[in-house]
């Protein structure tokens, strides 16, 4: 029952004082957490932050990843066997490439018409290490591989047919490119070995040419 207003228990000065600070706090509390995460904590803040595999990541946490790996639902490749993913030092361990990148590749195989040999596709952390690879690489994760490449033509004609197919991260070095579709690092930015990180519509001056144009 509703007691009538005679007989309600009048509130003290400080106490009334005290539940409008303690609101008040509360609010500003929630609209900082709500500042936090549309500006910081989704990566949709100025800035970015550089990772070593050529591009700037959002700042926004890796969240986890609901691609499938080859282990959990095998698919037929056309032009390639898993084990020509396995990391050096782990046999078998192919199938830890996510089907989304195997599919690409494939695909872009087919696009290509030449050959399409796997210098590098999963690594271990060991491996990796071994390598020289970034502690962040996507070989890690079974989002990267290194195709093999000695030439300009053979250069220009897998990063064409890898574009065609949607991928859009180049690691251009001397003897091989680096493909990743890694959904945590940034996209629309090629690299090579001494020039790192230019993104879709930047100075390709220092490479032998622009992946985004070709």
């Amino acid at each position: 029952a509703v007691l009538p207003l005679e007989n309600h228990i009048p509130m003290k000065p400080k106490t009334k004082y005290a539940l409008l600070a303690a609101s008040l706090f509360l609010g500003l509390t929630g609209l900082s957490w709500w500042l936090y995460r549309r500006f910081f904590r989704d990566g949709l803040g100025p800035g970015g932050q550089w990772d070593a595999e050529g591009g700037a990541t959002e700042q926004a946490p890796v969240l986890a990843d609901p691609e499938l790996s080859f282990a959990q639902k095998p698919i037929q490749l056309r032009h390639f066997a898993i084990s020509e993913f396995d990391s050096k030092d782990l046999p078998g361990s192919g199938v830890n490439m996510k089907i989304k990148f195997l599919k690409m590749l494939d695909a872009a195989r087919e696009e290509a018409g030449i050959p399409f040999r796997v210098n590098s596709g999963y690594r271990t952390a060991a491996r990796n290490a071994a390598v020289g690879g970034v502690s962040n690489s996507a070989h890690l994760s079974g989002w990267a591989a290194d195709i093999s490449a000695g030439t300009l033509e053979q250069k220009t004609q897998i990063v064409r047919a890898a574009r065609v197919v949607g991928f859009n991260r180049f690691g251009i070095y001397s003897g091989f490119i680096h493909l990743d579709c890694d959904p945590g690092k940034r996209a629309g930015v090629a690299w090579n070995g001494t020039v790192a990180g230019v993104f879709r519509g930047g100075d390709f001056s220092g490479f032998l040419f622009d992946p985004f144009s070709i």
